[in-house]
């Protein structure tokens, strides 16, 4: 028998964790255009599927990426995020990006400013590759608008979620290295459980939001006129990250944050609540096992664990009865005579109006429910919840929980509670259920504990898997594997 030698080639940068890709470009052993061009190509081959992408300017990343490079060349210090490719959902404001936020009523918009998250990463030298599909203005469990049509998951003929549910499908894909969307009522979370990858909620103020279109004022280039009154949206609506691993998040953080984000050894000493019910929606027995495995996993390895009943109780309410008081003059003052453009659902919406009640009692009870939470986590500092009843639901927004139909927002009920709550939640993927489809679950902390969150997701990786890709991904790379490659060769084979 013939001897054969083989020569590995390293594997393509697509699925590969974005900190590995920076080191990877920094130190040259890849190439920037190499990797923003294989990101484009991953594009291009999943995307008829997908239909994820609302825009993709991949002359202009393809020309950032020489750039990148050329200063490199010269001596110039890489930064943080160098060479990542990375996509943003359609209603950030991307400066000479069509952002129509899903709607007609805005096509052709092209803001002149970066919102000031875009104008982070890429001050940070990441390189936007694609705008993200979303449903109208964000509203929607589903991912699906008069613009683009619908999206599809990398799982199958499922939804990737809402309203974030395009920028979830394109990393999880791999054909962007991280993502960047938004969290009102579990926007980040439920696509990022829909689609398996991570996705994190930072705490309220923690990331500036300007830029999210339309603006206080209802402008949409990008450009924020003076403050308008906060609206029940802006007030809980947030900007964050979606990755494929906990350390890619905490990197987007810093940089999204401008702050230091310490994620030291190991979880010690920590006593962790944990719930796999909640009062206002039934939760699929999959996802109550997936949560107590997780519980278990987390107190064999020496961690404090203990059952948290009542933690949620009133919030979803709470949030639903806060959110129908807002008149939503931003969006109205964005499309003003072209309101006959917008779905009728959006249409139908606006032309509901706001409930006249007063908002202070409502303002008063959440408080209450609040303080509650944060004794709560004063006993035990990390919350172990449900992302949503059930793993995905199908393009029309509808799942099965034990046999009976859940649809629309209801299948957004745990999100909603932490998000009234305006703590940081890390959603993260610890299982599958009996189809194989991915479940998460969400890591719930005090305010200004994202660092909290993410170390404990680090674990959680290590104890339950992290993220798992869809099957016509690589697999993940270990820890071990994971070193930058010394060539670019191809895989040849010596006879």
């Amino acid at each position: 028998m013939t001897a054969v030698a083989c020569v590995p080639a390293p594997l393509p940068p697509v699925g590969r964790p974005a900190w590995w890709l920076r080191e990877a470009m920094s130190s040259g052993r890849l190439g920037v255009r190499e990797v923003v061009q294989a990101h484009l190509d991953r594009l291009a081959a999943v995307d008829p599927w997908l239909n994820a992408a609302a825009a993709v300017p991949a002359d202009a990343a393809l020309a950032e990426a020489d750039r990148l490079q050329a200063e490199l060349a010269a001596g110039a210090a890489p930064g943080p995020l160098f060479g990542l490719p990375f996509s943003v959902k359609d209603i950030i404001a991307t400066a000479g990006v069509e952002t129509s936020c899903g709607s007609a009523a805005l096509r052709g918009n092209v803001p002149s400013t970066d919102a000031v998250a875009v104008r982070r990463l890429r001050a940070a030298g990441a390189i936007l590759v694609a705008k993200s599909n979303c449903p109208e203005f964000a509203f929607g469990v589903t991912t699906d608008n008069l613009v683009s049509g619908v999206t599809r998951s990398p799982w199958g003929l499922h939804s990737p979620g809402g309203s974030s549910g395009g920028e979830a499908a394109l990393v999880a894909s791999g054909a962007s290295a991280f993502g960047v969307g938004t969290d009102y009522g579990g926007s980040l979370r439920w696509p990022a459980q829909c689609c398996g990858i991570l996705a994190l909620r930072p705490g309220l103020g923690t990331v500036d939001g300007t830029g999210q279109l339309p603006e206080a004022d209802g402008r949409v280039d990008g450009n924020a006129g003076p403050p308008g009154r906060t609206s029940v949206q802006r007030t809980f609506q947030v900007v964050g990250p979606l990755a494929r691993n906990a350390r890619d998040l905490a990197l987007l953080l810093a940089v999204l944050s401008d702050r230091r984000v310490e994620l030291p050894g190991p979880v010690r000493d920590l006593r962790i609540g944990w719930l796999d019910e909640d009062p206002d929606q039934h939760v699929g027995s999959d996802v109550q096992s997936a949560v107590r495995e997780t519980a278990a996993a987390l107190g064999a390895y020496g961690l404090a664990v203990q059952r948290t009943p009542g933690v949620l109780d009133g919030l979803h309410d709470a949030f639903n009865a806060l959110r129908a008081t807002d008149p939503m003059a931003d969006l109205r003052a964005a499309v003003a005579d072209r309101a006959g453009l917008l779905s009728p659902f959006v249409r139908g919406v606006l032309e509901a109006g706001a409930s006249p009640e007063d908002q202070k009692p409502l303002w008063q009870r959440l408080l209450r429910l609040r303080a509650r939470a944060l004794a709560q986590l004063a006993d035990t500092p990390v919350l172990l919840l449900p992302v949503a009843p059930a793993s995905a639901c199908d393009l029309e927004g509808n799942a099965e929980v034990d046999g009976e139909r859940v649809a629309g927002f209801a299948l957004m009920a745990q999100c909603r509670s932490v998000s009234a709550l305006g703590f940081p939640a890390l959603s993260i993927p610890v299982g599958s259920d009996r189809h194989g489809l991915p479940i998460s679950v969400q890591v719930v902390a005090a305010p200004g504990r994202e660092d909290l969150v993410l170390q404990v997701g680090l674990l959680m990786e290590e104890l339950r898997g992290g993220w798992q890709p869809p099957p016509w991904l690589p697999p993940p790379v270990d820890d071990e594997s994971a070193a930058v490659p010394e060539t670019a060769e191809e895989t040849r084979c010596l006879t």
